[in-house]
């Protein structure tokens, strides 16, 4: 019910994606497909917590919140799995593809917009950089499940919160 965890959320999120585009600029690790398609859940969290920032007193806002960050959430996630599994193939000797990547919807072709944050640029399970032997996506993945966490204990906290508003 609180402004300041849901600007938290969005500033995790943002921080998130930063790293992101901190690894792709200056370390020149670049995105493949599904680490657009992950970049852009977690552009969604982010907006999620912007959206339960709004008015955090009123349960159907939180509760809409709750819902996209969990939506976004499983998105990204999904993704992960997906890239850790790919990276294993090519890890154990085999070829992966992503070529399942169809690019942005007309109304929204974020590769186009800002091709410099949203257009992949490497093939998926390829590992260019790790940090204490794994890999970006295992990391990104940890931060997702911290997220998951939250959320989880975000959505078991609403009946108490309820509770409380006089």
């Amino acid at each position: 019910m609180q402004r300041g965890s849901w600007l938290l959320l969005a500033a995790l999120a943002l921080a998130l994606d930063g790293v992101a585009l901190y690894l792709q600029h200056v370390l020149k690790v670049e995105p493949c497909n599904e680490c657009i398609y992950v970049r852009v859940g977690v552009l969604c969290i982010g907006l999620s917590g912007l959206l339960g920032a709004l008015a955090p007193k009123y349960l159907a806002v939180r509760l809409v919140a709750l819902a996209a960050w969990l939506a976004a959430l499983g998105w990204s996630l999904s993704r992960i799995y997906l890239l850790l599994d790919l990276e294993r193939v090519v890890r154990e000797g085999g070829e992966a593809s992503c070529k399942r990547f169809k690019g942005f919807p007309d109304w929204m072709p974020l590769d186009t917009w800002l091709p410099n944050v949203f257009e992949p640029r490497a093939m998926c399970g390829t590992v260019s950089w790790t940090f204490l032997g794994h890999s970006v996506t295992f990391w990104i993945g940890v931060a997702l499940s911290g997220l998951a966490l939250a959320a989880v204990l975000a959505l078991l906290a609403q009946p108490f919160a309820a509770k409380k508003r006089p």
